[in-house]
């Protein structure tokens, strides 16, 4: 039987899928649309935000999984330029004013990356 609060986890990706520097993109369904988010690893821990780029809605990788700066220091939003930092998602640089990139909120359990829906910040999103 399956509790309530593993019900309101999504399943993203095994962590042995995530490697350092790389990323997964998801879906979460809404009751209103469906929105793109995606979770990296750095540093040996994972983050996870929602696809948007705070000075547009837009996604952030022109739809091809890279986020990531060449160096990989930083997230990069390939439609303007915008530079966010990957560890608390604040824009340090371009366009979007110092925003932060909407955080999901994620839990490891057993090896599996899972999303905690009821707890995502949708802002104005």
């Amino acid at each position: 039987m399956t509790s309530k609060k593993t019900e309101k986890l999504l399943k993203i990706a095994a962590t042995q899928d995530i490697r350092e520097g790389q990323s997964v993109k998801f879906e979460i369904a809404r009751k209103d649309r469906k929105t793109e988010a995606f979770v990296i690893k750095k540093n040996g821990k994972y983050y996870s935000y929602l696809n948007l780029c705070r000075h547009w809605s837009v996604g952030l990788d022109f739809d091809d999984n890279d986020f990531f700066s060449e160096d990989k220091a930083w997230l990069v939003c390939k439609n303007h330029g915008a530079i966010y930092e990957p560890v608390t998602g604040i824009c340090e640089g371009g366009p979007c004013g110092g925003a932060a990139l909407y955080r999901v909120p994620v839990i490891e359990k057993e090896g599996i990356l899972y999303a905690d829906v009821p707890r995502i910040d949708w802002g104005e999103v």
